[in-house]
């Protein structure tokens, strides 16, 4: 840590008012109130940080408009509900966006039991699923049991609108029962609970928790907390999730909105695979999205900003030397990776390129998108790509001022 910055404890609440440079440290356990806990997410951020930033730019007022171009799970978009705010999410990410989805979407309770009570007797009276998951190994990654009992499961959940109707409030709550599901898919497989990739390991043998009794518990923590979060919002706020990139906002006629905050988090260099992450996921929704097997999700990983996912072919005529963002730093950075990493320098300085040359392309719509003024609040780390470091904070604020924006404060 630098002398000069100042380190701050933290217990709950960032202060308002924070020096430049500072450095906090925040000690909280609570990140999983109303619905934020609802389904597990990598690299989450917490829902301090934007909660701080609607008190300190929009405090006071109420029934404004904030916008997250890079959504994830919905942090930010529940914390704009709970404070009496419009919120808009845009995420690249199908399961993500509708994770987000089912956060912020408030449901009738005694719809939601009613349904709810059918689900749970149709399940234990049920012996057997139509829903068959299109992978070829999937007794690699659930025991019989379990795939017998999740496939009742999504039979049941699919049944919904032809037993209520198929209506927007049926729909909502069929919405948020897929992802009552897909919460407990990791806890009941073979696959690691806690590592980024999905695996199975064959020195630390899993023993998948059962199907039913997960799921009848989740279900029971889905009904308090979205009962507990529709009784604490507006019911006349808008909520609006948009699966789509954040480099072609202008394309999403964003721009007749008119936004009074802007809270993200983007992905970082060589980003979390969040399609392989939820790969044990998608075997039982992803068809969804279309996205039910590995092909199809390496094909539509290719989309995403910072994805490691690329082909020879896509990178074979670039340079670092030829390709050139102009920043000096950076510039030097790329030609380093390029030049040291005899093994995969020439795919590590290309994906770096191009994690920096699509942010640029998300600061000029957001340029756009947002008025002269309006704040836009940042969460990302710096990183290191082959052993060389990079200060993406400082190369992104360069990158964001020469498409518009003044940098106002920095701090970690």
């Amino acid at each position: 840590m630098n002398e000069m910055q100042e380190l701050i404890y933290v217990k709950e609440l960032i202060p308002t008012e924070i020096k430049r440079g500072s450095i906090l440290n925040i000690s909280t356990k609570e990140v999983t109130s109303f619905t934020h806990g609802f389904h597990k997410y990598p690299a989450k951020f917490i829902p301090q940080i934007p909660k701080w930033a609607i008190g300190k730019y929009i405090n006071g007022n109420e029934g404004r408009t904030i916008l997250d171009p890079f959504c994830g799970s919905g942090t930010t978009l529940v914390e704009g509900l709970l404070a009496n705010h419009n919120v808009i999410g845009i995420d690249i990410d199908p399961l993500s966006s509708l994770i987000s989805k089912t956060k912020v979407t408030p449901v009738n309770p005694k719809k939601l039991k009613e349904i709810s009570d059918w689900l749970i007797r149709s399940i234990r009276n049920k012996k057997r699923g139509e829903f068959k998951p299109e992978c070829e190994t999937i007794d690699h990654w659930f025991n019989k049991d379990a795939i017998n009992k999740l496939s009742i499961i999504r039979s049941l959940i699919d049944q919904i609108p032809e037993k209520f109707g198929n209506k927007k409030n049926i729909r909502d709550i069929q919405d948020l029962l897929i992802i009552c599901f897909s919460s407990i898919i990791r806890r009941v497989s073979n696959a690691d609970n806690e590592s980024q990739k999905t695996y199975v390991s064959h020195t630390k043998i899993k023993e998948p928790e059962e199907t039913y009794s997960v799921f009848f518990s989740q279900l029971n923590l889905f009904i308090e907390r979205i009962t507990k979060f529709t009784k604490s919002i507006n019911p006349k706020l808008k909520a609006e999730i948009i699966c789509a990139s954040s480099t072609e906002l202008r394309k999403l006629k964003l721009k007749g909105n008119k936004f009074d905050l802007a809270v993200t988090s983007p992905p970082y260099i060589k980003a979390i695979d969040y399609i392989y992450n939820q790969m044990i996921e998608l075997f039982w929704v992803g068809d969804l999205f279309n996205l039910q097997t590995q092909t199809k999700q390496n094909q539509r990983k290719k989309e995403y900003i910072g994805t490691k996912h690329t082909h020879k072919i896509e990178f074979k005529d670039y340079t670092p030397y030829d390709n050139k963002l102009d920043i000096n730093k950076l510039d030097d950075n790329l030609q380093e990776v390029f030049k040291m990493d005899k093994k995969n320098g020439h795919k590590h300085s290309f994906v770096t390129f191009k994690y920096f040359a699509d942010m640029e392309k998300h600061f000029a719509e957001m340029a756009k998108c947002i008025d002269k003024g309006i704040p836009y609040v940042m969460v990302v780390g710096n990183s290191s790509v082959s052993g060389i470091y990079f200060d993406t904070v400082d190369f992104l604020t360069q990158i964001a001022e020469r498409n518009g924006f003044r940098a106002r404060n920095k701090w970690g």
